[in-house]
């Protein structure tokens, strides 16, 4: 049965220009859509309607696309892991720290439900969901993917072996080569899955660790298996110092050279982070070649500007990558998962990193956003709103105090609005934000769920730690604690 639903008397339509294949704003425009498709994308919709909602206040946008979180780990560490850095190790997060709070099945669970939940009071529609294992991160995930209402791009992340510090200066591997073959074998069975449910808003996404952590054998073999079934494929590259100086070590090349020369990049290959390429200047490598392989590829690199921000470093620049060809995408990667707050601080810090503001202007940051991740996902029916496009769309209230006084309504958004300023948002047709309140899911009972978690997690650190401290020895409370009676 077909449902039509009309948003209509828009005071800002962001509507797709086929022309410059960018955005454009129509002002007291019109949308209507059919179950999951857009039908009409203008002004004066005069067709059928079983529904018309009134936007008038509103500016109605395509939903923003999040393509790298490990939501269902990451989370754990808000208020843990926001000062850590380990300083024999250039500052990175990821060797000493990154493993040690290990969520459980239960927690699993909630933090990728909460993952979801801030995704979509944010205006994000799709996210690509990354996880690092041997097994699903709990029992029923495609389920749960599913039930949290967002578009999810499930993405099991296969490798040949791990890193890990004994140290915490040094970084060493342990390998099981035949053992990353038969997960990769078990991957195809679970993005096939997410490709084949019922939802409509479930997708693969083929995953290959790290570039360090994985064999030639295994990266090829995931970039075939992305070819042969038409789905992109993601990796993380180019993150660390340490990372690069492993690479020069074992091949004399980077990681991105690496890549490009075993035949892994290319238009369907999604790079998380390269952050940390040969022309970064913690790597100031002998040659500056990094940028025109990623450009002449045709692969796209997923930008988490947050995250690496915690730890000092930044991407030198955003609005450099985009000039150089490379097509540009964002994720959240971490935590908060607020695409609106992701989206101010890649232009932020792209300005401050290339020290001028023409480099990455607002309306380059939204369509990386929107229409960068969707090429990446070599899709033509997200990130904009036209007809035949996917009814992923976000509505935000004009009168939120963080919109006014307003002018531009994406240049406030981006650099003075709030998740908040998010009223409605639809996903595949389907209504999944309404008022500000989650259709789907029950935030609080979410974020209960995970505050038992994070306490489970933080008992068991010292566990997982190389020097066995414990969690108030690696991250104290900032500030000194006092009690006005008994602690219960």
């Amino acid at each position: 049965m077909t449902k039509t639903t009309a948003i209509k008397n828009i005071d800002w339509l962001v509507a797709y220009d086929a022309e410059r294949d960018g955005h454009k704003y129509i002002r007291n425009g019109d949308v209507a859509f059919a179950n999951d498709r857009l039908t009409y994308v203008g002004p004066f919709y005069d067709g059928p309607a079983d529904e018309t909602i009134d936007g008038t206040d509103r500016m109605v946008m395509p939903g923003l696309l999040d393509l790298h979180l490990h939501g269902y780990q990451e989370i754990h560490g808000k208020g843990f892991f926001e000062d850590l850095a380990s300083k024999h190790m250039w500052m990175t997060q990821l060797f000493e720290y990154t493993w040690l709070l290990q969520e459980d099945d239960d927690s699993a669970k909630a933090a990728m439900e909460a993952s979801a939940c801030e995704l979509l009071k944010s205006g994000c529609t799709t996210m690509a969901e990354l996880y690092c294992s041997h097994e699903l991160p709990f029992e029923g995930w495609l389920e749960t993917l599913a039930g949290t209402g967002i578009r999810s791009y499930a993405c099991p992340m296969v490798q040949s072996g791990h890193w890990y510090t004994p140290n915490g200066k040094d970084h060493l591997y342990t390998w099981y080569e035949e053992k990353g073959l038969e997960d990769f074998a078990g991957s195809l069975d679970v993005v096939d899955a997410a490709e084949e449910h019922s939802s409509g808003r479930l997708h693969g996404m083929i995953g290959a660790a790290q570039v360090d952590s994985c064999t030639e054998e295994l990266l090829v073999k995931c970039k075939q298996a992305a070819v042969d079934r038409g789905m992109p494929m993601q990796t993380h590259a180019a993150q660390s110092v340490m990372e690069h100086r492993e690479m020069i070590r074992r091949h004399r090349k980077t990681p991105i050279e690496w890549l490009d020369d075993i035949g892994v990049l290319g238009p369907q290959t999604l790079i998380g982070h390269a952050i940390n390429i040969d022309q970064h200047p913690w790597i100031n490598h002998h040659e500056h070649k990094d940028l025109e392989r990623l450009a002449r590829s045709g692969a796209s690199v997923v930008h988490c500007p947050r995250a690496f921000a915690q730890w000092g470093d930044m991407m030198r620049s955003l609005g450099g990558y985009r000039a150089a060809g490379v097509n540009m995408c964002l994720g959240t990667d971490c935590y908060p998962h607020d695409m609106v707050e992701e989206m101010r601080i890649a232009g932020l810090l792209s300005k401050v990193a290339s020290g001028h503001v023409d480099l990455l202007r607002t309306e380059h940051v939204f369509e990386i956003a929107t229409l960068g991740a969707a090429k990446a996902l070599g899709r033509d029916d997200l990130g904009r709103l036209a007809p035949g496009a996917k009814a992923d769309i976000a509505l935000v209230d004009l009168k939120h105090p963080s919109m006014r006084p307003l002018r531009d309504p994406i240049r406030s958004l981006v650099y003075s609005g709030v998740a908040a300023a998010v009223c409605d948002v639809f996903v595949n047709g389907e209504q999944m934000l309404r008022d500000r309140e989650l259709q789907m899911l029950d935030h609080e009972d979410v974020l209960t769920r995970l505050q038992a978690g994070q306490g489970r997690a933080l008992t068991r650190v010292a566990d997982m730690d190389w020097d066995g401290r414990n969690a108030d020895e690696i991250s104290p409370i900032c500030l000194p604690v006092e009690y006005g009676n008994e602690p219960a």
